[in-house]
């Protein structure tokens, strides 16, 4: 099965995870939502809103992935990211003040997780490249010359000036951790500015949710099996959250003599974690975060122990922990509110 049939696959899985947990007689009486979806950001994102300016609304909202997708597309030699990665070890870069914030969020995520989010990450995972090389594994050697690249303290962000700058060759950001939950966050401001009281954006799995449902229950979700496409291994209401964000290993990678290859990678080792299977994090923005000041693929690399000790840096914020023996963990703030 090809990466892009898996990630259709999960999509649809947790779409009908959406559609069908809690459905009552009240909610097959509610009104429909104008939904759309598009191919964006390298996954599967569907849009789905309430109201009288429901399609308009959508359509903007997807403006806003396609133009945070323009700056932060590493793979399209114009975006911004690009032109920071181009000119490495070279001179500064101009940018937009979208940039800036993602860049700024990031490294304080990393300050966060002691450099296990690291968006300097870049050379190492056009290394690898998972999802691009077919079954390829670097050497030892090939990883060794490339991890003195990745060091997010390295990037030079001149906020006032709006320009980043990467000291050495060779160096190169990505955003792929942070920039599609921005995205996920503006698509959201922009429904809002619209009139939208009741909607749901699922952006491959990262979820942000307005209001509860047009019946006026909340929301649903279904958290994903790691090891079962089909599979659903807890349910939480958000009833006090707004936003719900999963990474894990299953969602781009390959297995090659019976050892699996994930997208995710320790920026330290420069190999994939193998604690966990996948981290759910669970938080409401409006209160103290937007999107992207909290990344879960830090949480999958620092491990269940760090992971939970990690969190103490990001108040608000629960989490679900499944590790690759299928263990499942949950914070203090969920017990009793998620079903297993």
């Amino acid at each position: 099965m090809s990466f892009h049939q898996r990630i259709i696959g999960i999509f649809l899985i947790l779409f009908m995870t959406f559609s069908t947990i809690g459905c009552s007689p009240k909610a097959l009486l509610s009104p429909k939502p104008y939904k759309e979806t598009q191919f964006l950001m390298d996954t599967v994102i569907e849009i789905a809103a309430y109201g009288s300016n429901s399609e308009a609304a959508v359509k903007a909202a997807f403006g806003e992935f396609k133009r945070i997708q323009t700056l932060s597309d590493r793979y399209n030699p114009d975006s911004q990211v690009s032109q920071i990665n181009q000119m490495a070890g070279i001179s500064p870069v101009k940018v937009s003040p979208d940039m800036i914030k993602m860049i700024n969020d990031s490294i304080d995520i990393s300050k966060k997780t002691d450099g296990a989010f690291d968006i300097s990450i870049g050379a190492l995972t056009e290394l690898w490249g998972i999802g691009h090389k077919g079954d390829f594994v670097p050497t030892q050697e090939e990883i060794d010359k490339v991890l003195p690249l990745v060091d997010y303290r390295m990037i030079k962000v001149d906020s006032n000036n709006e320009t980043v700058y990467l000291p050495k060759a060779g160096m190169k950001l990505d955003l792929g951790g942070v920039a599609k939950d921005y995205a996920l966050n503006k698509a959201v401001e922009i429904l809002k500015a619209h009139g939208i009281k009741s909607a749901l954006v699922n952006a491959g799995g990262d979820i942000q949710v307005i209001g509860t449902k047009p019946d006026g229950t909340p929301w649903r979700i279904g958290v994903q099996d790691p090891r079962n496409s089909e599979g659903v291994i807890a349910k939480i209401q958000l009833n006090q959250w707004n936003t719900l964000q999963t990474s894990g290993d299953y969602q781009r990678y390959f297995i090659k003599n019976g050892v699996r290859y994930a997208h995710i990678l320790n920026p330290k080792t420069g190999r994939q974690p193998t604690e966990l299977a996948s981290v759910t994090l669970v938080y409401k923005d409006t209160d103290i975060y937007n999107a992207g000041d909290v990344a879960s693929s830090g949480f999958l690399v620092l491990g269940l122990e760090k992971g939970m000790a990690a969190l103490t840096q990001f108040p608000g914020v629960e989490a679900i922990f499944v590790t690759t023996d299928g263990k499942i963990v949950v914070t203090p703030g969920l017990k009793d509110k998620v079903e297993l």
